[in-house]
Formats: C-alpha cells, sequence, structure tokens
C-alpha cells in the first residue's frame, strides 16, 4: 500500500496508508479542519476543499475513512438551511 501525507487546513497532518480510495491509521483522530486538505502520496498530490470526512471501519483495530470533496450544490444546501434555522430562532 502506497503511504500518503494528509494535511489539514489548520497544519496538523497525519501519516496514512492508501488503500484505494480508502486511507487507513492505526487510530482515529479528532476532527482536523476540512475546509482544505492536501493528500501527498509519491506519485501525485491531490487538494481538496471543503472536505468531508468518511468513516468506512475499524477493522483489526485499524481506523479506516475516506475523505470526498462536498459540492458546490452540497454547500449551497448547507448555507440555505443554516439560513432559514437562524431566521425560525429569531422569530420565536
Amino acid at each position: 500500500m502506497e503511504k500518503v501525507t494528509i494535511t489539514f487546513a489548520g497544519g496538523d497532518s497525519i501519516e496514512a496508508e492508501k488503500n484505494g480510495g480508502s486511507f487507513i491509521v492505526d487510530e482515529p483522530f479528532e476532527e482536523k479542519d476540512l475546509s482544505e486538505v492536501t493528500i501527498e502520496g509519491v506519485e501525485e498530490t491531490t487538494v481538496l476543499h471543503d472536505a468531508e470526512l468518511i468513516e468506512c471501519a475499524s477493522v483489526d483495530g485499524r481506523y479506516w475513512f475516506t475523505l470526498r470533496e462536498i459540492t458546490e450544490a452540497e454547500a449551497e444546501a448547507v448555507q440555505l438551511r443554516a439560513d432559514v434555522d437562524y431566521l425560525l430562532a429569531i422569530t420565536e
């Protein structure tokens, strides 16, 4: 498996093994700033903006996860929901 370095927007980074589209670390980690995530491997570097952490499994004491970039439409829907919730809160 390929070794990668995943660097989060806050500057924190972790070392992981890449297996297909999943990443494997020895232990789960605390949520990081996912506004920009850089994944550096041997052959390529990928930058994700507004990423989402998807927990896959915990197998043999190791933690499997993947990261995906949130689409613009999803980000707009989240913002719209936040705006509606805010308006509901101030009208109560």
